[in-house]
């Protein structure tokens, strides 16, 4: 009697951990489903913002500057920040701040408070980005195999949730400044919620000094490849319907497919990126997409048909799926966590702010086909530098963040 229940306490003392681990992966999963919700139903009325504001096209460019400039400015604090306080702390509390940033955007009533409005939601965005990769690194750690991006494809369904709601509402006639409420209510419940979910996280014993330093030399080639990733993703967006509609002729409702198939690859693309990277390995899995993106991008420059256009499209989103998600995870590897995914953070979104305008300055000089290989261009560079992903080999956290067994759930 007395050695079955030692038996049985055991097992209990064994699932309790697991269990903790499973709850604190779903918690992160739901943090990027509510980052994604909430840039999502931002992006949605932004027309409604040109309209009742009566800004013009440049005006309005300049406007959306805002929160690339703030982002620039939260990525490398959030990095200092989640050395000296762990990546819960920075994550719920940033993510609680983005949430709240959405009521600043509802009452915006002239460009400067739009502007203003937009900076400080793009600060809280920079941070929560990178606390809460920072946060689902250390899970992934601890987990023992790579699940990455399964977080990545929880940002996407938020997103497209997002997207869809303000969509329905707008068109219900919901004003903006009502529906970003609701939104930043919504969120800032989800985020509350979960705070006591999430995975702690360590501190770094010796944390950086100057959050704007520039990178180790072990970094470069993960930050080289998530600038080479997110200029693809940048071009995509802002590219991909203008090239079939006024390079290859399709209608206006064809060309916005394009953006939609890019889209829909890369969600499902990252839904399987844990386990094709659990069997072929995190190398395999850049090198491959890389190659993914190289011939079937090619091949549709080449080819020059709507049809060929969009399955070209597609093959960019599932070949990038997976890049970010699995170089963050390496980056997590490489050095502290946080300031380490900060620096391929702040050098991809600069490639995705940055690549489009290059895109266009090439493509007035020569032609928009030529302009999208640099795509193609980008990719055999991801080829050539895929090795870098690999990373040094985890060293397995238990489930309270301290260094421990590996977790088979």
């Amino acid at each position: 009697m007395a050695a079955r229940d030692a038996e049985t306490s055991r097992e209990a003392g064994e699932r309790a951990p697991a269990a903790r681990l499973g709850a604190q992966r779903i918690a992160g999963l739901l943090i990027f489903l509510a980052n994604g919700f909430c840039m999502g139903t931002w992006v949605t009325r932004i027309p409604d913002f040109k309209h009742a504001l009566a800004l013009n096209e440049a005006t309005l460019g300049n406007v959306l500057l805002a929160p690339a400039l703030g982002a620039f400015v939260g990525m490398p604090m959030a990095g200092w920040l989640v050395a000296r306080l762990g990546s819960r702390a920075v994550a719920v509390s940033s993510g609680a701040a983005f949430a709240l940033s959405l009521f600043g955007l509802g009452f915006a009533r002239t460009p400067v408070e739009l502007f203003l409005a937009l900076t400080f939601f793009g600060v809280s965005n920079g941070v929560m980005d990178v606390s809460m990769n920072a946060n689902a690194a250390e899970v992934e750690l601890a987990w023992g195999r790579p699940i990455m991006s399964s977080f990545h494809a929880l940002y996407s369904v938020g997103g497209l949730a997002g997207a869809a709601a303000g969509g329905g509402l707008a068109h219900a006639g919901v004003a903006p400044a009502a529906h970003l409420s609701l939104a930043a209510v919504a969120a800032l419940l989800l985020v509350g919620l979960l705070s006591a979910w999430v995975r702690p996280g360590v501190p770094a014993p010796e944390p950086p000094r100057n959050p704007f330093a520039l990178p180790p030399r072990a970094m470069w080639p993960l930050c080289a490849i998530a600038f080479l990733c997110m200029f693809g993703e940048g071009a995509m967006a802002d590219w991909s319907a203008v090239y079939l509609r006024d390079t290859l002729g399709t209608s206006a409702a064809f060309a916005a497919t394009g953006f939609a198939a890019f889209s829909v690859a890369m969600a499902a693309g990252r839904f399987l990126g844990d386990g094709v990277s659990t069997r072929l390995g995190p190398v395999a899995v850049v090198r491959g997409g890389a190659v993914l993106v190289t011939l079937g991008l090619a091949a549709a420059l080449l080819i020059g048909r709507p049809m060929a256009g969009l399955l070209g499209f597609a093959s960019v989103g599932l070949g990038l799926s997976c890049v970010i998600p699995t170089v963050f995870s390496a980056a997590a590897r490489t050095g502290p966590t946080g300031s380490s995914i900060a620096a391929v953070a702040t050098f991809g979104y600069l490639a995705f702010l940055g690549g489009p305008p290059v895109v266009g300055h090439i493509a007035a000089a020569t032609s928009l086909p030529v302009a999208l290989s640099l795509i193609v261009v980008g990719a055999l560079a991801i080829v050539l530098l895929a090795g870098a992903a690999g990373g040094p080999a985890p060293a397995v956290q238990d489930a309270g963040g301290r260094p421990g067994e590996r977790l088979e759930t």
